[in-house]
């Protein structure tokens, strides 16, 4: 998840599934900038895997049936070609296999980032334990200089590799205003988007996308992009509050 430089909008690349470089998996425990995160921290955390590759974005159980992400996770994709893995914080052992049967997303466009939410329907429910559970999404506008949790398994630098194990990481969110000045791409900032920075090396990376920003255990972002990844500028998350007519309509029109 946390990073060195990293030129790319790796968390925003949109590739089929043929052309998706198979990940290599790292041990270690150390992660710049961030932790490891504890066992069932993070119970509504899921893997999107694409069979022969492994994992490929994040996303948030928001019901038995329903994974919310990121629209570029899914574009290009058939339901075929996508794996939900929940119950786990290892990519490699534990954990439970769910197939869609649906995906959705809402007028996304690329490259200018707009609209990068989507949705996947289950083809059957999800059994909730201890360690599987959904996360409700929050309507609130989330406010400037508040500290929220950050979840996934993105890369650990630029060209790294994807860590075994889910990190975790507290990053503070940014006004709209602040998140354009700071920004390179400014013009990718726009009102369905939410900010966050701390510093050079932290934040989300290649793999993250699509992964839950949770503030007071509420899911209010969805990781779009790192323009460019671990060098002190911000982070952009679909916001979520800004999105939930469209989240509540979508599950409940093809429940």
């Amino acid at each position: 998840m946390l990073r060195k430089a990293f030129i790319l909008v790796s968390a925003c690349l949109v590739v089929s599934a043929a052309k998706l470089p198979k990940l290599v998996l790292d041990d270690g425990y150390r992660v710049v900038g961030g932790e490891v995160a504890k066992n069932g921290s993070a119970p509504y955390q899921v893997s999107l895997q694409i069979p022969g590759h492994g994992h490929n974005c994040g996303g948030s159980l928001l019901n038995s049936r329903w994974v919310l992400t990121a629209a570029h996770c899914i574009v290009g994709h058939e339901p075929t070609n996508i794996q939900v893995l929940v119950g786990t914080n290892s990519l490699k052992e534990g954990g439970q296999l769910y197939k869609p049967d649906q995906l959705f997303h809402h007028n996304y466009a690329s490259p200018e980032f707009r609209n990068d939410i989507g949705l996947i329907r289950l083809k059957e429910e999800v059994q909730f334990s201890e360690i599987v559970q959904s996360i409700e999404y929050s309507e609130q506008v989330v406010p400037a200089n508040v500290t929220v949790r950050l979840t996934g398994w993105g890369r650990t630098s630029a060209d790294g590799s994807v860590p075994t194990l889910l990190q975790s990481l507290n990053v503070v969110t940014l006004t709209n205003e602040d998140c354009k000045a700071k920004s390179l791409y400014p013009e990718h900032v726009d009102v369905g988007h939410l900010c966050t920075l701390t510093r050079s090396g932290e934040g989300a990376c290649n793999g993250d996308s699509g992964g839950p920003l949770v503030y007071e255990g509420k899911l209010v972002g969805v990781v779009n992009f790192g323009v460019p990844c671990g060098l002190g500028y911000p982070d952009g998350f679909a916001r979520v509050s800004y999105y939930h007519d469209w989240i509540r309509t979508t599950m409940a029109n093809n429940s």
